[in-house]
């Protein structure tokens, strides 16, 4: 797969998994592994992005008998663009199915 439409993927992965709830970026990475094969520092390389973009923010937080870990959470902002990337996406795969159908 063209590393750019999967990165895209990946992003839009990313922003549900954060929708539905705060993460952290090891907990991202193993959640997407399980499906799709792809290098630990995409995810990050990601999450980097989106924070830049004020689409998702970075809190601390702790677990009972664990490590602090650094976790992202969605911004309003963030859940906007996802609505917005939802809908190109649907729109896209929908040209796409289109297109497989066609008789060249």
């Amino acid at each position: 797969m063209d590393v750019q439409l999967k990165k895209g993927v990946i992003e839009l992965v990313i922003l549900k998994m954060l929708n539905k709830q705060d993460m952290y970026g090891y907990e991202i990475n193993n959640q997407i592994n399980t499906r799709l094969e792809i290098n630990k520092s995409t995810v990050y390389a990601i999450l980097q992005k989106l924070i830049i973009n004020n689409y998702c923010e970075i809190f601390i937080g702790e677990l009972s008998d664990g490590p602090i870990r650094k976790y992202y959470r969605l911004t309003e902002k963030g859940k906007a663009y996802l609505e917005n990337l939802e809908g190109e996406w649907k729109k896209f795969m929908h040209k796409v199915q289109d297109l497989l159908k066609c008789d060249y």
